[in-house]
Parts: C-alpha cells; sequence; structure tokens
C-alpha cells in the first residue's frame, strides 16, 4: 500500500502541474481566440451584406 500511495502521489503532482500549465495557456490564448471569432464574422457579414441584399 505504501508504494501505491508514493505512485498515487507523484501522479497527482503531476496532473495538479499539468492543471497549472493548462490555465495559463487557456488564459493566454483566450482573448486572441475571441477576438479572431468576432473579427470574421464581422468580414463575413460585410462580406455577405451585397448578396443578402439582392433578396429584399
Amino acid at each position: 500500500m505504501k508504494a501505491l500511495d508514493q505512485v498515487t502521489a507523484i501522479n497527482q503532482r503531476h496532473f495538479e502541474l499539468a492543471v497549472q500549465e493548462g490555465r495559463g495557456a487557456l488564459t493566454s490564448q483566450a482573448p486572441t481566440a475571441g477576438t479572431a471569432l468576432l473579427l470574421t464574422a464581422g468580414l463575413t457579414v460585410l462580406g455577405l451584406r451585397h448578396r443578402l441584399a439582392e433578396f429584399r
């Protein structure tokens, strides 16, 4: 049981480290991804505006 507890502790430390690294990456990429999404949606609307006007 002692060996199993040691392995579990090692795995828990690695898991916690991976979670911290993931959260760090998420906080730096989320604003960029959101901005890119809004820019893409805006350019799509501008590009389709002329075509959509034909249906009026």
